[in-house]
C-alpha cells in the first residue's frame, strides 16, 4: 500500500493545536470553486511513499505534539493514512483531518477504510469549502464546516492555532505558505484544508 503525497512540512504552527506536522496528499474529488490548492485536485502526480516511511519520517521531528492530514482529500487514501496514524499515536502524537467530506457522510457509508481514519483522528474538520461562506474560525475555511472531537485530546484547545499565515523559507531557497491568508490578501482560500509548502520526498 502506498500513499500518494503531494505537499509535507516538518512543523507549523498554523494548521492545528500546538506545532504539527502537515501531510498533504494528492487527489480530489470535490472541486470546490475557489480551492486554495487546485494543482492537488488531481489524482496523478505527487509523490509515493508508504505509510511506515511517511511515520517514521514524522516520528523524528522535534518539538510537534502531532500531525495533519490534508489535501487534497485523505479520505480517498484512508487506509494507508490510517496506518501511518497509527503507528504516530503509539508513539504520543495526536491526530487531526481535513476533509471535504461531512461527518454525516462519512457515518452513512460506513466504509471500513472511512472508519480506520476516523477511528485514528482526534480532530476532524469536515465539510465542503464554500467561498460564498467566509468563516473567522482559525480552522474553519468557511462557516458551513465543522469541527468534530472524536477524542476528547483536543478539546478546548482550539485558539492554540497560533498564527493564520506562516512562510517558511526552505534550505534550498523555496518559500512556503501555510494557513488562511486575510481575505483580498491572496487569490483563494479554501479547500479540504490548508496551502501547502514543499513536495514530500521520502
Amino acid at each position: 500500500m502506498e500513499l500518494n503525497i503531494a505537499a509535507f512540512v516538518s512543523s507549523s504552527a498554523s494548521n492545528g493545536p500546538g506545532k504539527r506536522a502537515v501531510v498533504w496528499v494528492q487527489g480530489c474529488p470535490f472541486r470546490c470553486p475557489g480551492c486554495f490548492n487546485p494543482n492537488f485536485q488531481p489524482f496523478d502526480g505527487g509523490s509515493p511513499v508508504s505509510p511506515g516511511v511517511l511515520a517514521d519520517r514524522i516520528s523524528v521531528v522535534d518539538g510537534i505534539e502531532g500531525v495533519t492530514f490534508s489535501g487534497g482529500e485523505p479520505f480517498c487514501q484512508a487506509e494507508g493514512l490510517a496506518e501511518a496514524a497509527r503507528r504516530l499515536k503509539k508513539q504520543g502524537l495526536n491526530v487531526v483531518t481535513f476533509t471535504g467530506l461531512t461527518y454525516r457522510e462519512i457515518r452513512e457509508k460506513r466504509r471500513s477504510s472511512w472508519n480506520s481514519l476516523i477511528r485514528e483522528t482526534d480532530l476532524l474538520i469536515a465539510g465542503r469549502y464554500d467561498r460564498l461562506l467566509p468563516a473567522r474560525h482559525p480552522l474553519l475555511s468557511s462557516s458551513n464546516q465543522e469541527l468534530v472531537h472524536i477524542s476528547p485530546h483536543m478539546e478546548g484547545r482550539i485558539q492554540e492555532t497560533g498564527i493564520e499565515v506562516e512562510y517558511i523559507i526552505g534550505c534550498s531557497g523555496e518559500i512556503t505558505v501555510s494557513g488562511f491568508p486575510v481575505q483580498g490578501r491572496f487569490h483563494g482560500r479554501g479547500g479540504a484544508g490548508k496551502k501547502p509548502c514543499h513536495i514530500f520526498h521520502g
